[in-house]
């Protein structure tokens, strides 16, 4: 009788362990820790250094920030929109803060505010030219990036701001376990949003938005709103990046070339973590491993002594490969 309970048991364990094997293998975060594995151990052969302390944590301080700007990205993008002035949007932030505190002699506390309010104007401004005007995100976000660059270039002459009070760079040098505070602000941020995504009302919302926005509205969901949210908190994360950027540059602190073409490294990072360019599918989760594994390829490129130049076309080919596999989903998906 054991016996014959045993066997019958048996079979629904093996196909629960299959199910599980399948759904956590199935999914592209998985796929993307898989590769990131074996890339680890393509460049650690040509050149041990790859594993060595100082290059991991190099790599994680190195991600902090787009992975910190990916967070909004991913809600924004699954909401079926995107961002493409965050990298001018860093530098605005960060320059705008230092110019308050160095000539409007304003406190540190104060500067951070109003340069987050400036964020929260330029979240907003995407927002109605896209949402309420209907001017693609694309065209949008690339016309606001050209402006918020060119007010930082304005603003300093094209020059760092200069010098600005020593406490500017107190949470720049502090290091938690050696790395950075800004990795693990966005290794919780991270966590928030997951959250969020996968349990609360506001994920429902934002996967609705994207995926019909049509059966969203009928279903209740106010669309425009969460676009707006989504933009805003975008804009906000890459202008708490600028300004933590900023805390890192103890010589040039108002750079105005802080988050010059980092775009790319956002874009690619979240596409590349499973985040679809048509809305209705993505996680935080993704994003993040997607941001780590842009710049596990930047680092392992220059480590293994290949050519510092193969960065921008091996980043724009993964681009290109992540948008092929989305686009091939979604017309799957569709029949």
């Amino acid at each position: 009788m054991d016996l014959t309970y045993n066997e019958r048991d048996k079979t629904p364990y093996r196909r629960r362990i299959a199910g599980y094997a399948r759904r956590i293998f199935g999914k592209q975060e998985a796929g993307i820790i898989v590769l990131s594995i074996v890339l680890i151990a393509f460049f650690y052969f040509r050149n041990p250094a790859m594993l060595a302390p100082l290059t991991i944590v190099s790599i994680l301080r190195t991600m902090a920030f787009p992975a910190l700007i990916a967070m909004g990205m991913v809600q924004l993008m699954i909401a079926g929109e995107i961002d493409l002035s965050t990298g001018a949007m860093m530098s605005l932030s960060a320059v705008f803060a230092a110019k308050l505190i160095r000539d409007a002699g304003l406190s540190i506390p104060v500067a951070v505010l109003c340069s987050l309010g400036v964020a929260v104007l330029v979240g907003l401004t995407n927002a109605l030219i896209t949402v309420k005007v209907g001017v693609p995100a694309v065209i949008t976000t690339i016309g606001m990036g050209f402006i918020v660059r060119g007010l930082s270039y304005s603003f300093t002459n094209g020059l760092p701001i200069y010098p600005l009070p020593k406490e500017v760079g107190i949470i720049g040098t502090w290091r938690p376990l050696g790395i950075s505070f800004t990795f693990f602000l966005a290794l919780a941020v991270m966590i928030v949003v997951q959250i969020l995504l996968s349990k609360t009302r506001w994920g429902s919302a934002l996967f609705a938005t994207g995926g019909n926005k049509l059966a969203a509205q009928v279903c209740g969901v106010n669309t425009d709103r969460v676009k707006t949210i989504s933009f805003v908190a975008t804009s906000v994360l890459a202008g708490i990046a600028g300004m933590l950027t900023m805390s890192q540059l103890p010589q040039t602190p108002g750079d105005p070339i802080i988050g010059r073409n980092l775009e790319l490294d956002i874009l690619a990072g979240v596409i590349i973590g499973g985040v679809s360019f048509y809305g209705g599918r993505g996680s935080a989760v993704g994003a993040f491993v997607g941001v780590f594994f842009i710049q596990l390829v930047r680092s392992g490129l220059v480590i293994g002594r290949f050519d510092s130049f193969l960065q921008a076309p091996v980043l724009g080919l993964l681009l290109m490969i992540a948008a092929s596999v989305d686009v091939l989903r979604h017309r799957r998906s569709e029949q």
